[in-house]
């Protein structure tokens, strides 16, 4: 198969990578000397500068992780401000605080807009949502104002879809809220080369597959299918054939090359960049300018995003601007700094306009109709595709670019459940295919322990995976070395244990494994247990994880865990069996939760429940995933014959990662209850309170403060989906990890 992309933004270069990754012969085309688009980034005056502001943000743990793995990124606590009527407020804005700071005239004309406001009306554009919401007055204050500047039309001709996905505003008890695009208190920016180095990251495993300074002319239409690109080499035309083309073009471009005329508008945006003679500007990632007559939509100084090879005397600051013409910007940039207080003329030392098309779509009342057109129109090309920002005439972000494009390939080229160029294994027919996953994180010697336990297995369709989560002490060397007969694979980089596992169990299953023994690096298993579990397993087709009798590696008399139940009161979830003699539990029985040292997962587990949240770090993801897996009307079932013994949290409950561990502690508790608990937040008060009351009396009431720490930010990070095992994808180690 032979796909052509059209323009190497970010929508371009992802799928492009995406369709590599599955041996698909891909061309780019892109028409200016660089790639990224208005993802990119660039050096001035020895600073990393992007195209306006930009961090990564999303509800999809997956897509994050994925984002995450390709540069070393930091986690950042946002800070930012707005400017309205002459005074800083904080954002994201809070009516609280809006009506105490503009008390008493306007604070007063948005409380009595907001009780007569019109409650049933016809919701169709900006004004009629946020009218409908808050009033009018705080509509002509607060909202009406930028969006206007930014989109360049009246409030009234602005689609409420719009404001639908951008118009938020919190309240007094907002820290209760779940982060979202429109409200987050936290994002995600590499540490160097900017917002671009994600993008760059992936380009430098195709660049071979792009080519600029070749913009796209035209298309080849035969029998109703696009038989090839038309496009500029130099001063001559050329063609291309392909058996798919894929567009992150304008949809007006499209329609252009096909003949055809879409009513459809975009927002170009100008970006000043200003050298400023002083280390720091402010302290803010970003300030918005709410009013009109500032022509600044959003500034960003990018020393606050990272500041590492910044120069260190000096700042950049960028200014966003729609509202002025190009030779202007400059000048209305520096007025509204020095007006607002933030820089003196006398502290600019040099400028510059970078000017980008089709920023933004344009969602006037009108947009649905001639967007439904446009693909209507465009569905009747059957290998022509559309993706990204502009071609889909969406207001889409990194994240969800990345996911729009996972789903395309998956379509193109569904993901074959054999490893393309792995040796088969030696099967038995009797055996089914069994894949033990380990992850590791340092701590060689238990890791070796634990191969040399399963090389002792006598069961004959055995294939193990180590998924080394960025050991700094030579694991995977060591590995490679002394197991020969092991896979490994290396995230670069610790991302968490559940995304750690899911690589593995993705590549476990994609190679055929019926059944995932999912182990711990710090156990040991006996020669027989394999045989145990899958015997038990053959025997009931109703269960999803078989759990095994897990011993004190210490104290092998003694057992560490035959699984867990939930205690309603007082509420805790129970480790079934710990610290009594080995001789007990003999008997299998129904499990209302597996622990997830050592257990053998059925495929079918993941295929109807998913895989593990790479939500959470550590903790709480085993109990997740028996709720999740019993929901789906499977069980868990205790195989007593099964053996292992376990040397108990030795990766990561150390001294010198305490704070750490309490604070997942408490976040992946809060997680847990936000997606099981009945009620909420009821059953989560509930079992919060008698943990810190427990721990208190234990005399570990100074860790009880990262525990809370935790459970608030275990109540703002987004739920997100639930992956499945295709939406797993690594990207190969970045060598930018190797350097920190």
């Amino acid at each position: 198969m032979r796909v052509g992309i059209l323009g190497a933004g970010p929508a371009g270069l992802l799928v492009g990578w995406l369709l590599r990754q599955r041996g698909v012969d891909v061309t780019i085309f892109e028409a200016r000397p660089y790639v990224g688009g208005i993802s990119r980034s660039f050096r001035w005056h020895g600073f990393t500068c992007d195209i306006g502001a930009h961090r990564l943000f999303t509800h999809d743990e997956t897509a994050l992780r994925f984002l995450l793995s390709a540069v070393p990124m930091g986690r950042h606590i946002r800070r930012s401000r707005l400017y309205l009527a002459g005074k800083w407020i904080r954002d994201p804005a809070n009516i609280i605080e809006i009506l105490w700071r503009y008390f008493p005239s306007t604070a007063i004309r948005i409380v009595t807009s907001y009780l007569l406001r019109p409650r049933h009306i016809s919701v169709k554009s900006f004004d009629d949502f946020v009218e409908a919401r808050y009033g009018a007055a705080l509509n002509r204050f607060f909202f009406r104002p930028y969006t206007e500047k930014l989109l360049g039309l009246p409030s009234s001709q602005i689609s409420a879809d719009w404001a639908q996905r951008k118009v938020r505003i919190g309240g007094l008890f907002e820290f209760l809220h779940e982060s979202t695009r429109k409200q987050f208190g936290y994002f995600y920016y590499p540490i160097r080369g900017g917002y671009g180095a994600i993008i760059e990251r992936y380009y430098r495993d195709i660049s071979e597959c792009v080519r600029v300074h070749a913009p796209v002319c035209g298309l080849e239409i035969v029998e109703g299918k696009i038989e090839a690109v038309i496009f500029k080499k130099g001063n001559t035309y050329d063609r291309e054939a392909f058996d798919h083309v894929i567009s992150t073009l304008p949809l007006t471009t499209i329609a252009q090359f096909l003949g055809q005329s879409f009513p459809l508008a975009y927002q170009d945006v100008k970006c000043v960049y200003l050298l400023i003679g002083r280390p720091l500007v402010s302290d803010n990632h970003w300030i918005y300018f709410i009013e009109k007559d500032f022509a600044i939509n959003r500034l960003v100084e990018f020393k606050n995003l990272s500041p590492i090879d910044q120069p260190q005397n000096h700042t950049v600051l960028c200014a966003e601007v729609t509202s002025v013409d190009l030779e202007n910007a400059v000048q209305h940039v520096i007025n509204d700094l020095v007006r607002c207080g933030l820089v003196r003329s006398d502290e600019i030392l040099d400028s510059m306009v970078l000017y980008e098309e089709c920023a933004y779509p344009v969602f006037d009342l009108s947009y649905k109709e001639h967007v439904a057109i446009a693909r209507k129109t465009l569905e009747c090309i059957p290998n022509l595709h559309l993706i990204g920002r502009a071609a889909e005439f969406q207001h889409l972000e990194l994240d969800e670019i990345y996911g729009k494009a996972l789903s395309l390939v998956n379509r193109l080229v569904p993901v074959s459940h054999t490893i393309i160029g792995e040796a088969q294994m030696e099967t038995s027919p009797e055996l089914p295919m069994v894949w033990a996953v380990i992850l590791t994180f340092n701590n060689y010697e238990d890791t070796k322990e634990c191969l040399r336990s399963l090389r002792r297995t006598n069961y004959r369709n055995l294939s193990i995976l180590v998924v080394d989560n960025g050991s700094s002490d030579g694991t995977p060397e060591h590995i490679k070395d002394e197991f020969p007969e092991v896979k490994v694979i290396e995230t670069g980089h610790n991302l968490g244990v559940p995304w750690g596992y899911n690589i593995g169990f993705s590549y476990a299953l994609h190679a055929g494994a019926q059944y995932i023994l999912m182990l711990n690096n710090d156990t040991v298993v006996e020669p027989q247990m394999i045989h145990h579990l899958v015997k038990a397993a053959q025997g009931n087709p109703d269960v999803g994880i078989l759990m095994p009798k897990v011993l004190y590696y210490s104290n092998p008399d003694t057992i560490w865990a035959a699984g867990g139940r939930h205690r309603f009161f007082p509420p805790a979830h129970v480790i079934l069996g710990q610290d009594r003699p080995a001789t007990m539990f003999n008997k299998p029985f129904y499990l209302e939760y597996a622990i997830s040292c050592g257990l053998l997962i059925h495929r079918r587990a993941f295929e109807k429940a998913g895989l593990f949240d790479p939500g959470y770090f550590f903790y709480f993801d085993d109990w997740d995933f028996s709720q999740r897996v019993r929901a789906h009307g499977l069980k868990i079932l205790f195989v007593p014959e099964a053996l292992m013994w376990h040397k108990v949290s030795r990766s990561t409950r150390r001294s010198d990662r305490e704070t750490f561990f309490w604070q997942v502690w408490g976040e992946s508790c809060a997680r847990f209850y936000r997606r099981h608990g009945q009620p909420v937040f009821l059953s989560l008060f509930l079992h919060v309170s008698f943990l810190m009351v427990r721990e208190f009396l234990k005399g570990n009431r100074y860790m009880l403060k990262y525990f809370w720490k935790g459970v608030c930010e275990g109540l703002r990070r987004p739920l997100g989906p639930i992956p499945t095992v295709d939406d797993i994808i690594l990207p190969p180690p970045s060598q930018d990890y190797a350097a920190l």
